[in-house]
């Protein structure tokens, strides 16, 4: 088997850096448009891995990439601008495709505005998107609360990180500004609908030791994917917050300054959004918007909700876990997402996904196996609760 890692960012390297050593049988290919840092990755893992300089904007290059190869995963981000244009080489040379694809936009068009399911099925091979942590494991853990109901109607999903802006490379802040501007997709009364980003305030009763903290709309791929895949749903929504609550006020100001726009300033040629894309990890940012986070928790919480009904009683279900920030200093990340799609390319290599076409998370692994694994691969702490109105509780 041959599999071609395109990307060697935090996420493709730590993919890799996961992956070889535990299928030493699988021929590996990084690739990257820097090759030297293809090469460098290559050199690290070992004689069964080669580096290819790929430009995933020249089809030539991508086509020369896949030649040969069984399975292509995708960590070259941002995924609205790269998901399409390998998805399309991957349909063509008939390649198995993975991705980490965090950009609603990406999903609805893959799912409703194009020919990509019914090709990919032609093709006979699997397109599986969004299979990170978050869309990934929190498509997961909502299926797994699911299928604990007779029926599901809504499910809500959030996310609060500490405002460090250093920490972020300049294709998560071009992602974070696409996905909290503009207009994003969420799913109201059965219907796909498109609300302002960074709009929708809604304070979350997060666990200890986050307490409440708002979130707001962002366009991630579960919105789209979950009531696509996941019949009779009613709500989907999904929120990102930053702490503390001086975060939000930031990157609101940025969105409202027009940093989001990708057309070029005349005469310097560089657009607001390259300039913050590249300004926010440098030393200057951090030394300008560093904000106290002395008394507050060093990691990120994510929290599904689902409700719906079992056994004639309305039931309310949640699952929160906890991920501790990494320390740049020790040089480990523990960022869940190369973890999680990991898991999800080993499932795929196992023959345990069924089916072609356009895939998500939710339908791609048994959701309990797979959170059994997660956990014990990252040592996160999943907190559960329930709550159940039986009918007629408060009727006379």
């Amino acid at each position: 088997m041959k599999v071609l890692l395109l990307g060697c960012g935090n996420v493709g390297c730590n993919v890799a850096r996961q992956l070889v050593p535990l299928h030493t049988d699988i021929s590996y290919t990084v690739a990257d448009f820097n090759l030297e840092a293809a090469q460098q990755l290559a050199a690290h893992l070992g004689a069964n891995v080669s580096a290819i300089k790929v430009d995933y904007n020249d089809r030539k290059s991508l086509d020369s990439a896949l030649d040969g190869v069984d399975l292509i995963f995708n960590a070259a981000g941002p995924f609205y601008r790269s998901a399409v244009p390998v998805i399309e080489a991957a349909i063509s040379a008939k390649v198995n495709y993975i991705d980490v694809n965090d950009d609603h936009d990406v999903a609805d068009k893959l799912l409703f505005k194009g020919d990509y399911n019914q090709r990919a099925i032609a093709a006979g091979i699997k397109i599986i998107i969004g299979c990170g942590s978050t869309p990934g494991l929190t498509n997961v853990v909502a299926k797994m609360l699911v299928n604990t109901m007779d029926t599901a109607t809504a499910i809500h999903l959030s996310t609060i990180v500490p405002f460090v802006p250093s920490m972020f490379s300049p294709a998560v802040i071009d992602h974070m500004m696409h996905i909290t501007s503009g207009e994003q997709t969420q799913f109201e009364d059965g219907q796909y609908v498109m609300k302002e980003g960074w709009g929708g305030r809604r304070d979350i009763p997060y666990k200890e030791p986050f307490g409440s903290m708002p979130g707001f709309y962002i366009g991630h791929g579960e919105t789209v994917t979950l009531p696509h895949f996941i019949k009779g749903l009613q709500q989907v929504s999904n929120r990102i917050g930053f702490f503390p609550n001086a975060g939000n006020d930031i990157w609101r100001s940025f969105i409202d300054l027009g940093f989001a726009n990708n057309d070029p300033i005349e005469g310097i040629d560089l657009s607001p959004l390259k300039f913050i894309s590249n300004y926010l990890p440098s030393p200057a940012s951090q030394e300008a918007m560093s904000v106290d986070l002395s008394q507050l928790p060093r990691s990120v919480a994510f929290r599904v909700e689902v409700e719906g009904e079992r056994n004639g009683s309305k039931v309310n279900s949640v699952v929160e876990y906890h991920i501790p920030m990494s320390d740049p200093s020790s040089g480990v990340s523990n960022d869940p997402t190369p973890t999680c799609a990991r898991l999800f390319i080993e499932a795929l290599i196992r023959g345990e996904v069924t089916g072609n076409g356009i895939l998500a998370a939710e339908v791609c692994v048994d959701p309990e196996s797979f959170v059994k694994a997660f956990a014990k691969a990252s040592g996160s702490l999943f907190i559960s609760d329930e709550c159940i109105t039986k009918r007629g509780f408060l009727e006379d």
